[in-house]
């Protein structure tokens, strides 16, 4: 194998995301897919080709087919045991968040990773949307300098069909998108999250979680507020990031289309409040699904961890466990 040939993969999971995902390794040189596995024989069928060869599991994928790596965009529920499968037939992995139920799951996992030698990436999918990324990068470039509150919201339209809707799957908002909006706070942030404050408001249909209010408290004393929500007439995802230099104000309408409005008192560029509309580049549909593919090939090429590690996906687990937690007992939970 090298930094040139694509590797063979397989995918686990050929649900409407599933499918995303497969029509962005088939658009891409790195990547090379032969095998598709699903219970269900008409999802699978939906991938399937004359070079796409469909499995009823993961076992029989990986017996039945050589692959290098394997993307797997399963239900939460299922993310950690097809995880461990495919990492005990040493094969790499991309799992879709939130990568387990909880974080007794992903810790093991992380145990997984170092006993199998294989690179393992979190599918936090959002950090490679553009904008983004570019909040990033002006973050490190001191635009806003140290950060002290954080105020984020995220919501879709209500889940009433199939594994969105059922707790015991890992459906709601809070695994479903909660977990993204998470993962972003705490990449903003970049600091150890102490302690967090939850309320969470539960639909009596289905039992899930509808609307989860939460506040973060970071070690160096940063405040993150945020909002998860499936009682939205459709998706939003919004961030304000303020600091002592400045501040930071994220706002996207659907999944690749956002605003950045940027304010800074020691950047020059920024002193007057300024609007950005980031550039998105290739197909707008897989944007982020080809950026994330790309950089999990790269890491696997470059025999380094991936740009959104296991621990990640470790550290948004312990804090939605917290929110859970602290929603249930009525008191803030020490997180360390």
């Amino acid at each position: 194998m090298t930094a040139q040939t694509p590797l063979r993969v397989g995918l686990i999971g050929c649900g409407a995301h599933g499918r995303s995902l497969a029509e962005a390794l088939l658009a891409s040189p790195l990547w090379q897919l032969v095998a598709c596995a699903d219970p269900d024989p008409a999802a699978r069928a939906t991938v399937a080709s004359e070079y796409i060869v469909p499995y009823p599991a993961v076992e029989e994928l990986l017996t039945g087919t050589a692959v290098d790596a394997v993307v797997l965009a399963t239900p939460p529920d299922c993310l950690y045991e097809t995880a461990l499968v495919a990492m005990q037939a040493h094969k790499h992995v991309l799992a879709e968040k939130p990568i387990g139920m909880d974080e007794t799951e992903a810790a093991q996992l992380a145990e997984a990773v170092v006993r199998a030698d294989v690179c393992y990436m979190a599918g936090y999918s959002f950090r490679f949307c553009p904008a983004v990324q570019q909040l990033h990068d002006l973050l490190h470039a001191g635009v806003v300098g140290e950060i002290y509150a954080v105020q984020g919201s995220i919501g879709v339209a209500p889940l009433n069909l199939g594994w969105h809707a059922s707790p015991l799957t890992g459906g709601g908002p809070l695994l479903y998108v909660g977990s993204h909006l998470v993962d972003e706070i705490l990449w903003a942030v970049d600091d150890l999250p102490e302690e967090v404050t939850a309320h969470v408001r539960y639909r009596a249909d289905t039992g899930a979680d509808e609307t989860v209010s939460f506040q973060i408290r970071f070690s160096r004393g940063a405040v993150a507020t945020g909002l998860v929500t499936q009682a939205a007439d459709g998706f939003f995802n919004h961030l304000e990031l303020y600091g002592r230099d400045g501040r930071i104000s994220l706002r996207g309408v659907d999944y690749l289309n956002y605003t950045l409005e940027v304010l800074s008192k020691t950047v020059p560029a920024y002193i007057e409040p300024t609007l950005i509309h980031p550039r998105v580049y290739g197909d707008p549909k897989h944007a982020m699904l080809t950026a994330e593919l790309a950089a999990f090939a790269q890491a696997i090429h470059e025999r380094r961890p991936p740009i959104v590690t296991v621990h990640d996906g470790q550290r948004v687990l312990r804090v939605l466990d917290g929110i859970l937690e602290s929603a249930r007992r009525g008191a803030a939970v020490w997180l360390q």
